[in-house]
């Protein structure tokens, strides 16, 4: 999904609109009710699922154009990609993805709702701690 801000406009110039705007097409796939995931291309650009949840939220380039319109997806979509969908693309849907008893207590503690900030500032958001089987692993300093 990152795809689309990180290399949109060259996929414009090389591939011509039409195909460029169906890169990633996450819209279509909620819409057929299809079970999707995000991922990164780390280390050609930085591990961070809150840009790419901004990605797909808002699909635009480097030079602020919309790509794919009808692709992009709203936010608690974008977020059950990376939770929920990334569980059940692993089988393990059972212990991850949603927090429930008896499930791994896996997860980040942010600076800000995601479903309340507008939706530009998506990547703006900072991740203030994460906690993997319910244990602390990283804990941003005030």
């Amino acid at each position: 999904m990152a795809h689309v801000y990180h290399w949109g406009d060259v996929h414009l110039e090389n591939l011509g609109p039409g195909r460029a705007e169906a890169i990633s097409p996450a819209g279509s796939a909620a819409e057929q009710g299809i079970p999707f995931t995000f991922h990164q291309d780390a280390p050609v650009i930085r591990p961070d699922m809150l840009e790419t949840v901004w990605c797909a939220v808002n699909r635009v380039t480097r030079q602020g154009r919309v790509l794919g319109r009808e692709e992009r997806v709203d936010v608690r979509t974008a977020l059950e990609a990376v939770t929920v969908h990334a569980a059940y693309q692993y089988f393990e849907e059972t212990d991850k993805g949603t927090l429930a008893p008896g499930k791994q207590a896996d997860l980040v503690i942010l600076d800000r709702d995601p479903l309340a900030v507008p939706q530009e500032e998506l990547r703006d958001i900072r991740v203030l701690e994460t906690w993997k089987d319910g244990v602390p692993i990283f804990c941003r300093e005030a």
